[in-house]
């Protein structure tokens, strides 16, 4: 009997585009002779649509655009009685809040539904780049320099935390979303004006930020996959002719390149794994993570950040690392994070939620 797959996407948040980009992948590469497969998009200002049967075409943006006007889910409760059963699995390709950050995977656990990739608690410990630093702190994985800020504390003291940046973290830096990705909202200053601009609009994308020092070096990443047992990828990179990637470079770019396996030595290689595999523990991770860090001339290993749900567009670095790594298909990959959903959903079921009574 097929199982059922209801690939989620779309979503309440500024990477509503890449999400898009990625479940188009996802839904296309599904195998379908081994699952019954449904798309359910949610639209930008937040309505669930109902889903759609995807088995007998492949998806393109304007299936997409021809369904986002579907009639509105009116009793999701409903639908999952009648749809839902134990060979049934949620997908999430939400990137960014409202699903990348464990809102979702909370409404599916309460509900008693098994999905792909990490739990609630992983998922908001990693997107919120604030907590998951102290996390990091405290595993003793190195990080750059850095300071956070709230919103109230630039509008009432702007010129301290100013100063501040400029005399603990210096020029070049870069200021970030305490919860955003794809690069969203990240600016690279070079002096206190462009500090300024710079937090005034990444205060338009989240309440918290946080500034860091601007490392001279490569970035490297690795895919990570797996609950219990973990398996760390081959290193990639991407041939970058720029200091920093922004959205339009992640995602628009056709022409970006990746370098796999990335051009470090063996010994750097085991201690960014040994980085990602605690950070992965660290939080509590399960199905896959991609762990992103900087490497210098000099061979120094920073953490940069973590992603609990990576891209899965057709050039997106984690499906090429764990592809390489494992010599599978994008399709085959898809079935791995499909099977590890199903055990921990199973696992979890089997945990005891009440007292016993003699």
């Amino acid at each position: 009997m097929k199982k059922k797959v209801f690939v989620l996407f779309g979503g309440k948040s500024g990477e509503h585009e890449v999400s898009v980009k990625s479940a188009l992948n996802v839904l296309n590469e599904l195998n379908k002779e081994k699952y019954v497969v449904f798309a359910l998009y949610i639209t930008r200002d937040g309505k669930w649509t109902s889903p759609w049967s995807v088995n007998e075409i492949k998806v393109t943006n304007k299936d997409i655009l021809e369904n986002s006007n579907r009639s509105q889910l009116s009793s999701f409760l409903e639908f999952l009685t009648n749809e839902l059963d134990e060979d049934t699995i949620v997908f999430p390709v939400l990137h960014g809040t409202y699903g990348e950050d464990g809102k979702v995977q909370g409404l599916l656990d309460m509900l008693n539904i098994a999905y792909v990739g990490n739990d609630v608690g992983a998922s908001a410990l990693a997107m919120d780049k604030i907590i998951s630093k102290k996390v990091f702190s405290y595993h003793d994985i190195p990080q750059v320099c850095f300071v956070t800020y709230i919103h109230s504390d630039f509008e009432i003291r702007p010129r301290f935390c100013i100063e501040e940046v400029t005399e603990k973290i210096g020029y070049p830096c870069y200021v970030k979303p305490a919860n955003m990705g794809s690069s969203i909202g990240i600016n690279r200053c070079e002096n206190p004006q462009d500090l300024e601009e710079a937090m005034l609009e990444a205060f338009c994308y989240d309440h918290k930020i946080v500034v860091e020092q601007e490392i001279i070096g490569r970035e490297v990443l690795v895919a990570l996959t797996g609950n219990e047992s973990i398996r760390c990828s081959v290193a990639g990179e991407w041939k970058r002719n720029v200091s920093f990637f922004d959205y339009e470079d992640k995602y628009m770019d056709n022409d970006l390149s990746p370098i796999i396996p990335a051009n470090i030595t063996d010994d750097t290689y085991l201690k960014v794994c040994s980085y990602a595999e605690t950070a992965y523990r660290a939080l509590g991770c399960s199905g896959m993570l991609r762990a992103d860090f900087f490497i210098t001339e000099t061979n120094e290993i920073y953490l940069n950040e973590v992603n609990t749900i990576p891209g899965f567009t057709q050039h997106s670095m984690f499906p090429l690392l764990v592809q390489k790594t494992e010599g599978c298909t994008y399709s085959e990959l898809l079935d791995q994070l499909i099977h590890l959903g199903f055990l921990k959903h199973k696992q979890k079921n089997k945990l005891q939620y009440h007292r016993r009574t003699s």
